[in-house]
């Protein structure tokens, strides 16, 4: 049974207008009037918050292609930010020690077996920042394989997502 039918019959069941349940759930009516008439679909937490309101178990719903594949889309895009901010994380971190203990080998004075090893860890720790930043590449692009329009970068500044 496809969402939008659901969601008009259950709410016919319990008596209500658009405007109550949308109110009751702090949505919107427009946005419940769409969902209604399939012009799109919310999203999970919503959709989970909508099966509670009028106790219907989601197994009623999942005849529905559309929905499922859009449901399926946002665990890929949820799971896809989770892995960019591992990434993200991790790269930063390693950075901010390849370039502390740069400095450090630069400011202060070490015995020459200090510095020797010092700089095979540096060597050893940018190698290991490069192989990760590959990871990271064929991680986020791999939606783009053999596409013509694939841009060139993902810009992404640190702490936004």
């Amino acid at each position: 049974m496809k969402l939008s039918e659901v969601l008009v019959s259950e709410r016919h069941k319990v008596g209500k207008i658009q405007q109550n349940v949308a109110g009751d759930l702090f949505l919107t009516r427009q946005s419940f009037s769409n969902w209604e008439n399939g012009k799109n679909f919310p999203n999970i937490p919503t959709l989970i918050k909508l099966s509670n309101y009028y106790v219907f178990s989601l197994d009623t719903i999942k005849g529905d292609e559309y929905l499922m594949k859009q449901v399926k889309k946002d665990y890929e895009l949820i799971n896809l930010k989770k892995a960019n901010k591992k990434y993200s994380l991790t790269l930063t971190v390693l950075l901010v020690i390849i370039i502390l203990m740069a400095i450090s080998i630069s400011i202060f004075r070490f015995s020459i077996p200090v510095t020797k090893f010092l700089t095979i860890i540096l060597l050893i720790l940018s190698s290991v920042l490069i192989l990760l930043s590959y990871k990271f590449l064929k991680f986020v692009y791999k939606d783009y394989k053999g596409d013509k329009n694939a841009p060139l970068w993902v810009p992404k500044g640190f702490g936004m997502v």
